[in-house]
């Protein structure tokens, strides 16, 4: 298999990232998050904005379950499934990604300078 390149919140659309992610269950009124355990997420780079990223799951598998006094069962997400992660969330997963066949492509596209995010919206350079 390729060998992933650490990004943290660099990434850009198109990009298959993996990243861990802690799991809870939800709250009841006023009481602590219960953790689950944890997980590791495997996503497509739909779309993002300043502070979501919108992501198609590639795979999801278990890592660890928290144990305690009551059965605990982690839910994983379903192959296919669109769904939106926080920007830092992913980061603090220490998230990896997938290394393009071409990086040089990838390199012209996330370039701030070069790609199409950089251009001046007159059409002027």
């Amino acid at each position: 298999m390729a060998e992933r390149i650490p990004t943290g919140d660099h990434f850009i659309e198109a990009d298959v990232i993996r990243w861990k992610e802690a799991v809870f269950k939800p709250r009841r009124k006023k009481g602590r998050a219960v953790k689950l355990g944890d997980r590791v997420v495997v996503a497509e780079i739909l779309r993002q904005d300043r502070e979501w990223v919108y992501l198609l799951v590639r795979h999801c598998e278990l890592v660890s379950v928290t144990t305690g006094r009551l059965d605990r069962q982690v839910p994983l997400l379903q192959k296919g499934m669109e769904t939106k992660r926080k920007r830092n969330t992913i980061a603090c997963g220490k998230a990896e990604r997938l290394p393009w066949s071409d990086e040089n492509v990838r390199s012209v596209i996330a370039s701030k300078f070069l790609g199409m995010r950089g251009a001046p919206k007159g059409g002027r350079i």
